[in-house]
């Protein structure tokens, strides 16, 4: 997201048995082709409680483009 605008979107698949949360979010900065950014329990606790969660350009050690790093689990019961 960039002020308010998606400017990127990626939807992958995604092996919830086999798979940690660092690896999820590893795969989908990877299809997306930006850095991975640093990984806080507030990042895990958030999108264990709402599916969702909102990553800001200080999350990144690395410069970014966008104002939010928005990472949604889509296929909760």
């Amino acid at each position: 997201m960039s002020h308010d605008h998606i400017i990127k979107q990626k939807t992958i698949e995604i092996d919830e048995t086999s798979c940690t949360f660092f690896d999820m979010l590893k795969d989908v900065c990877v299809a997306l082709n930006i850095p991975t950014p640093v990984l806080l329990d507030k990042h895990v606790y958030d999108f264990n409680l709402f599916h969702t969660c909102i990553f800001k350009p200080s999350d990144f050690v690395e410069n970014v483009v966008f104002s939010e790093f928005i990472l949604q689990h889509i296929g909760v019961k």
